[in-house]
């Protein structure tokens, strides 16, 4: 049980005419923030606004079968945005639209991802290079569609080249309704720290639209510092939330000025059953495959034992994962490791080399 208080704004917030309810945003992690996810998250608590894994906007158009799943959704997954990206203006607005005509109520352009494969197309974190060029893409979507739009983007693609301040002012200018600031660049890629002063010269070059901090919020008190150091007025969250599934339903405990508390192991179990549970009705075909990479993230977190953990990596069926869950339940807390398997740096090249 932790006593974290904070004295920050609670209140709801406004992205355009859409009001969140609370300001700790699940970010989107490709990959990982898929339906299955998000809900299971929501059921907790505490989280405000989900946006999805990003999309590529030509798969979106022409409804591609990746693309459709990623976008997928349930009445119980509001809030929600749904992130494109594209190097190609006219496709960004192409799916700009079509989403709106099937009822989605946020997009989000994505000018932070920096994945080669990504930034090679021109999309992604390479979109903030040419600010004439990004500033045509926002304007594009946002004439195209009613819904609010929203911006993601990294501080710049290097530690010369910070242009998110001149292009968040620029941005609030052409009508999007709030940016989420990475505090990295995409040279950083993951690595190093998340510059907070960064994120802070993005709030402060803004006017009056939200601006969401993002990076390296892994505990409660990591989301306050954020909003408290950079004055930014809302947090997306992560990786964080794949370390403790909990952290947003924590936030709300301080934003009601309650005291912290952690779950149970039934509560622990529970959570990883229905994980994979909602994994399976999304994706009957290789909901174990896409499951196991969960693994190194829980595996700390809801006690897991070490061999236990790398059978988690490893199943195959619906019911192995349920004879590794029973056990999980039998022997929780019998791990030995502290650290999430997933935050363990390993070195590159060929195992025989370590």
């Amino acid at each position: 049980m932790s006593s974290t208080t904070s004295k920050l704004d609670e209140s709801p917030i406004l992205i355009g005419d859409r009001e969140i309810p609370t300001r700790y945003f699940l970010a989107p992690l490709a990959g990982y923030t898929h339906l299955a996810f998000r809900r299971v998250i929501r059921e907790l608590g505490g989280l405000g606004l989900a946006t999805t894994d990003l999309v590529l906007a030509s798969q979106l158009v022409a409804e591609s079968r990746k693309s459709k799943k990623l976008i997928e959704t349930t009445e119980d997954d509001r809030p929600l945005s749904i992130q494109i990206f594209s190097g190609v203006n006219f496709e960004l607005v192409k799916a700009a639209k079509w989403l709106e005509e099937r009822g989605y109520k946020g997009i989000d352009i994505n000018m932070g991802c920096p994945m080669a494969k990504v930034n090679s197309s021109g999309g992604g974190a390479r979109l903030m290079c040419d600010t004439d060029g990004a500033c045509a893409s926002v304007q594009g979507v946002v004439d195209a569609v009613n819904v609010p739009v929203t911006v993601k983007m990294r501080l710049g693609w290097d530690r010369d080249h910070l242009t998110a301040p001149t292009l968040a002012k620029e941005f609030e200018k052409l009508g999007v309704s709030a940016i989420t600031i990475h505090g990295r660049t995409r040279q950083q890629g993951f690595h190093g720290s998340v510059n907070r002063d960064g994120i802070k010269a993005v709030v402060d070059a803004v006017d009056s639209i939200p601006v969401i901090g993002n990076g390296d919020v892994r505990t409660v008190q990591d989301a306050i510092d954020m909003r408290e150091e950079t004055g930014c007025q809302a947090v997306a969250i992560g990786r964080g939330a794949m370390l403790d599934p909990w952290i947003f339903s924590k936030l709300k405990q301080v934003a009601n000025g309650e005291q912290t508390t952690e779950p149970n192991p039934d509560q622990q179990v529970q959570f990883l059953r229905r994980h994979f549970h909602y994994m399976t009705q999304q994706y009957e075909d290789y909901s174990c495959l896409l499951f196991r990479k969960f693994a190194g993230w829980y595996g700390q977190k809801l006690g897991v034992p070490d061999d236990l953990e790398d059978r988690l990596r490893r199943f195959e069926s619906i019911e192995e994962f349920d004879s590794i869950a029973d056990e999980i339940r039998e022997r929780h807390g019998e791990r030995e490791a502290t650290v999430p398997t997933a935050l363990i740096k390993v070195p590159n090249g060929p195992v025989e080399r370590w």
